[in-house]
């Protein structure tokens, strides 16, 4: 089963973009939480809107207390706190979304000295929501964090895989890359985002799934309180992408920033899941002041036999230290079926993207710019036959280069390079 975590800490120095974190609750009195205990069921239906749970001695001095504030799209809560399957020192909720729902609960946490019903202020906060993952075409996670006003948000900007929407003092970040990373991913910087206050004494955080698929689902969820370093990545990606040739597929990376790399593996899979190095790149293959390209050609035989194929690259530090790649799809084979023409090209503000299909389906459109980073996606039912779906509210986006995936059953069947004047 997948594990979700959502980091809450005290204490928080920020560095440029980067996050150096400590636990306390004033300068003088430091704080270790720690979830392990039994929460002892207050107040309300149990698992129910309304209902309350005291978590007795979460730290030295002080208490917490979690409340139920609101559960939609039918969602509803298996579990409220399940330590056997996560870490002790978090409050980990376990949440149930049905079929075709967008589902989502919303928890309250605050803190009090001691047993006492006497609010406790920290003297700073960080909310870290982590694992903000999917599956193409099947669910995107979505989750959101009110800390109120004030709030400082932060987050790794290349690359992404999430798109956090700032509405009041909330921060709604929606997962577009439709990737799933197993167990706590805390390498998995693309998927989270990092929000801190001063003063604090109570936040909340809505968890949730947008279930595409035809059958509920289950997600571990949680907040994971513990310090956390939040530093930068040994290497930063602009670009990752793979083209097929006659022999093979060519792959091709860039580099803006680099920190103690010492050389990469390409890694390929059939399955999107198991995955087998296929080759070493030691080198760049041109350096242009900090930015540099690097090449990799893959003339498997084994190639010629599939339809798909994923790539992702395995980073490797001087010191042995592995970071990998967001997972890019090549599809070898053309499928039949469905043709792409996206107008006005150039466009300003809305664009249509014409289907033509053969079958009655479920497709995403995809919005990617020229860093790889893909800054809108769209599910869309496509009916056999000619389809039409206008997408307006692009004015927002940067001028420059684009490409308009879209993807049916699991698959890169269509693509469009598109220009935003």
């Amino acid at each position: 089963m997948k594990k979700f975590y959502l980091l809450a800490v005290a204490g928080l120095t920020l560095l440029f973009s980067f996050i150096s974190v400590s636990t306390y609750a004033d300068p003088e009195t430091p704080l270790t939480f720690n979830f392990n205990s039994t929460p002892e069921h207050l107040t309300g239906n149990f698992l129910q809107v309304g209902s309350t749970y005291k978590f007795s001695n979460v730290a030295n001095g002080t208490s917490a207390v979690v409340t139920i504030v609101s559960i939609t799209g039918g969602a509803s809560i298996d579990m409220l706190d399940d330590n056997s399957l996560t870490k002790p020192e978090a409050f980990s909720p376990r949440i149930i979304v049905p079929a075709n729902s967008d589902g989502m609960v919303e928890f309250k946490i605050e803190y009090f000295s001691g047993n006492s019903n006497n609010l406790k202020t920290l003297a700073m906060v960080a909310a870290t929501a982590m694992d903000i993952d999917g599956s193409t075409g099947v669910l995107y996670e979505r989750d959101a964090l009110n800390m109120g006003a004030g709030s400082v948000l932060s987050y790794q900007t290349s690359p992404l895989e999430i798109n956090v929407v700032q509405t009041g003092n909330q921060y709604l970040a929606t997962n577009i890359g439709g990737i799933e990373y197993t167990g706590v991913d805390t390498s998995a910087k693309q998927v989270m985002f990092t929000l801190t206050n001063t003063n604090i004494s109570t936040f909340t955080y809505k968890a949730g799934v947008n279930n595409l698929s035809g059958g509920a689902v289950t997600r571990q969820k949680g907040i994971y309180f513990k310090g956390f370093n939040y530093s930068s990545l040994p290497v930063r990606y602009t670009n990752f992408s793979g083209s097929v040739y006659t022999n093979g597929v060519q792959l091709n990376w860039m580099t803006e920033y680099e920190r103690d790399n010492d050389h990469f593996e390409v890694e390929r899979s059939f399955d999107r899941s198991s995955f087998t190095t296929v080759g070493l790149v030691l080198d760049a293959e041109n350096v242009v002041n900090n930015s540099k390209s690097y090449r990799f050609k893959d003339n498997a035989a084994i190639l010629k036999e599939k339809d798909m194929v994923y790539y992702r690259l395995k980073q490797i530090d001087k010191n042995g230290t592995i970071s990998y790649s967001t997972v890019i799809t090549i599809k070898l084979k053309q499928t039949v079926g469905v043709d792409v023409q996206v107008s006005p090209n150039p466009f300003i503000e809305k664009v249509v993207v014409r289907f033509s299909s053969s079958i009655n389906q479920l497709a995403t459109v995809r919005f990617v710019n020229v860093a790889g980073q893909v800054v809108l996606n769209k599910q869309v039912p496509v009916n056999k036959g000619f389809n039409n779906l206008s997408i307006s509210q692009l004015n927002q986006l940067p001028t420059g280069n684009y490409v308009v995936n879209v993807i049916a059953d699991n698959q890169l069947v269509g693509s469009q390079k598109i220009i935003k004047q």
